[in-house]
């Protein structure tokens, strides 16, 4: 059995879109970031704990994923309200950003961390059209406060995977097929 540890909807459907046959069942974590820590090892870190305790049947393969925006190497994660979402995208407007998807596979007997990076171009938006993309896409569950996918996303262009960018490491996943592709 595959197991998605993720409520994201849009790797459920990068998955569903795969053929994949799969459960979903997330685990609540903590995701504070700890002092100093580095973008790259935060990804890890988070996307590791998602995977919770390793599984005692052979035939179960879990997976899970985090995605993080990254502007002047700080994490910009998820935000809480429309002044933390305005603020979010006031900053990188104009600007490139990257944008981090780690991927974590467990099985019984391994477990494996590898990530993807994308970098993405901002328009440069004024405060009007910040609030109203804020109105319109309520970007309140997506790291950065947008998402590519929205109609009118200030994404201006990207550079890299574009599943990446949603939110799912689907070139690193490939790499691991030989690992979930029996749930095809």
């Amino acid at each position: 059995m595959l197991i998605l540890r993720s409520q994201s909807p849009r790797r459920k459907e990068i998955l569903q879109s795969l053929g994949l046959h799969f459960k979903i069942l997330p685990l609540p974590i903590d995701e504070t970031s700890l002092h100093q820590e580095t973008p790259v090892r935060y990804l890890e870190r988070i996307t590791l704990a998602k995977l919770g305790a390793k599984p005692d049947d052979p035939e179960e393969v879990i997976l899970a994923s985090d995605t993080i925006v990254v502007f002047q190497n700080k994490i910009l994660q998820k935000p809480a309200d429309e002044s933390e979402a305005f603020s979010m995208i006031s900053e990188l407007s104009g600007k490139t950003h990257q944008v981090y998807s780690g991927l974590g596979i467990m099985t019984k007997n391994e477990k494996i961390f590898d990530y993807d990076v994308s970098e993405v171009e901002f328009y440069s938006w004024n405060k009007s059209e910040i609030l109203e993309y804020i109105k319109i896409c309520k970007p309140y569950d997506k790291a950065g406060s947008y998402g590519i996918q929205d109609p009118n996303s200030p994404a201006k262009k990207f550079q890299g995977s574009y599943s990446n960018i949603l939110g799912f490491p689907i070139r690193k996943f490939f790499l691991y097929h030989t690992i979930w592709s029996r749930f095809l």
